[in-house]
């Protein structure tokens, strides 16, 4: 494995100063990324950001395990532990976890950037993972079809539950995540992204999560959460019953009858324009003659 020790410099600051674990394909990738991210982030949160932080990104379930040094869900991709400023990624060029290497490394680093813009606060897992999945934009479709089978399954989980997330099943856990992102772009859409830096800012000086969450948004947080849960069901549910078989396929009957009225309408009322195109010729005929 190849180690690199690189310190990053900005203009008139002191950066972030990363130490790079990995094999030489992998760890010439990172810098760049890390560095894009570290100044997309410090501009989201208002901060400047300068710890100093060790990034492994393993070949093998060994030295990710050995990097960690703890237990891990079997379905984790990645991890950031925030009193140890370290990033443990399995690199996708060996493992198959569905994500590009610099998302993986936008969302890590995203959890470490949060740490130290709330001052070591606990965040809502649900926030965390959204804002982090929002900066790296790990959006998939098939995300948007996970929300919409659970909706018209077992329902979506409740926000507030998602801080055990790392106890769940693979198929609950991608579940969370996609609300999370949700959550966050929801936020966001209403808000701003000033909202975020705001929220963090109010947190870091009442120290109560539902003080600050209220100042920001003039929500309570369990108000909002009830409500984005409602919306987000209602929304969800639309989606699923237009494509529903037993609803889709009458539409497209009917889309196609429709396609088929106006085809002859049109061709009815080309007709009449031949018969009078027709007409004014045999009369201009008659009048010569």
């Amino acid at each position: 494995m190849t180690v690199l020790l690189v310190a990053v410099f900005t203009p008139f600051s002191v950066a972030a100063v990363y130490q790079i674990e990995a094999h030489s394909n992998d760890s010439l990738r990172a810098m760049p990324t890390l560095e894009r991210f570290e100044t997309k982030i410090e501009e989201i949160l208002d901060i400047e950001y300068t710890d100093t932080v060790r990034v492994v990104i393993a070949s093998d379930m060994p030295s990710f395990n050995a990097a960690l040094g703890g237990a891990f869900p079997d379905w984790g991709a990645a991890a950031a532990i925030a009193d140890r400023k370290l990033i443990v990624i399995k690199s996708p060029s060996s493992f198959n976890v569905g994500k590009s290497l610099e998302e993986l490394l936008g969302h890590e680093l995203g959890h470490l950037m949060l740490d130290a813009a709330s001052d070591g606060r606990q965040l809502p897992r649900w926030f965390e993972e959204g804002f982090c999945q929002l900066i790296s934009g790990e959006w998939r479709i098939d995300s948007d079809l996970r929300v919409t089978l659970a909706v018209w399954g077992s329902g979506l989980i409740h926000l507030a539950a998602l801080d055990r997330v790392n106890h769940f099943g693979g198929a609950k856990a991608s579940l969370a995540y996609a609300q999370s992102y949700l959550a966050v772009s929801s936020l966001v859409q209403e808000f701003g992204l000033e909202l975020i830096p705001d929220f963090l800012t109010n947190y870091r000086a009442s120290g109560n999560l539902y003080e600050a969450f209220f100042e920001s948004t003039g929500y309570r947080y369990m108000e909002w959460i009830n409500l984005w849960q409602k919306k987000t069901v209602d929304r969800y549910r639309l989606v699923l019953y237009i494509f529903d078989p037993s609803i889709l396929f009458p539409l497209i009957a009917i889309l196609f009858l429709l396609l088929y009225l106006i085809k002859i309408y049109y061709m009815r009322k080309k007709k009449k324009k031949w018969e009078l195109e027709e007409r004014y010729k045999s009369d201009e005929q008659g009048l010569s003659t």
